[in-house]
């Protein structure tokens, strides 16, 4: 059976390149729209949507499956005993009733709105695709955060959870700092735009301790010395880690 360590990298790995790999095709019916006798009118909202969003909903869906095998594993690995069969369904959505094609159809604001305050085509352009990317990892990272809270809440063993960094080397500050903190059941970690940080079981009190945290850590302290960090609840995305 692999260890902690190599679980935990794993996962993260994987996380990463489904991640990139969605961002990437997004980005692509996004940029390919510039050829189609449409354009970016808004006679091309419905069809960018309709190709997108199922996309999107399968990434959610690989997200949700690699959380929970990634759980079952940990659990076997430190308990001796699989976690709990849950109910999956309904893990993807934004919070507020927010739509999958409602998000979606935002890139075209986004650039009309640039369009309008005088921004080149190209830059406005741009702009939309980076916060369309962005958006893809946040619905992707809400469906893994929400999956790991149901097992977690289901899994009687557990006493809390801790924020686990993923495995790229620029890790944002605010999630080290974040990973310090200590996280109880009934709650929702924390995310930001672009947020890769996993989640883990704490089934002791002596399971707090993390010592890929505590690396992590000490090669940026410098960097988040005088970093605060402070959460707010988002419209859609709840818990929301923000710099104070």
């Amino acid at each position: 059976m692999p260890s902690q360590a190599e679980i935990r990298r794993d996962y993260s790995t994987s996380r990463l390149s489904l991640r990139a790999q969605l961002v990437q095709a997004a980005r692509l019916v996004w940029e390919r729209l510039r050829h189609s006798p449409t354009g970016y009118d808004r006679a091309s909202v419905a069809g960018f949507v309709d190709q997108l969003v199922p996309l999107v909903r399968e990434g959610q869906a690989q997200e949700v499956s690699l959380a929970v095998a990634m759980l079952r594993e940990l659990s076997l690995l430190l308990t001796g005993a699989p976690t709990p069969d849950v109910d999956l369904s309904g893990l993807e959505g934004r919070q507020g009733g927010v739509s999958l094609d409602e998000v979606y159809a935002r890139p075209f604001v986004w650039l009309w709105t640039d369009l309008k305050h005088g921004k080149s085509f190209e830059v406005a352009l741009d702009n939309a695709a980076d916060r369309l990317g962005k958006s893809v990892e946040a619905d992707l990272q809400l469906a893994s955060r929400n999956a790991a809270n149901a097992v977690i809440d289901a899994d009687r063993r557990v006493i809390g959870f801790k924020r686990v960094l993923s495995e790229r080397p620029n890790h944002c500050p605010l999630c080290v700092v974040a990973s310090t903190n200590r996280y109880r059941k009934g709650g929702l970690l924390p995310i930001h735009p672009g947020c890769g940080c996993g989640v883990e079981p704490v089934y002791a009190e002596g399971d707090w301790d993390d010592d890929l945290n505590r690396q992590v850590a000490h090669a940026y302290a410098e960097a988040i010395r005088n970093q605060q960090i402070a959460v707010l609840d988002h419209g859609e995305y709840g818990p929301y880690l923000v710099a104070s």
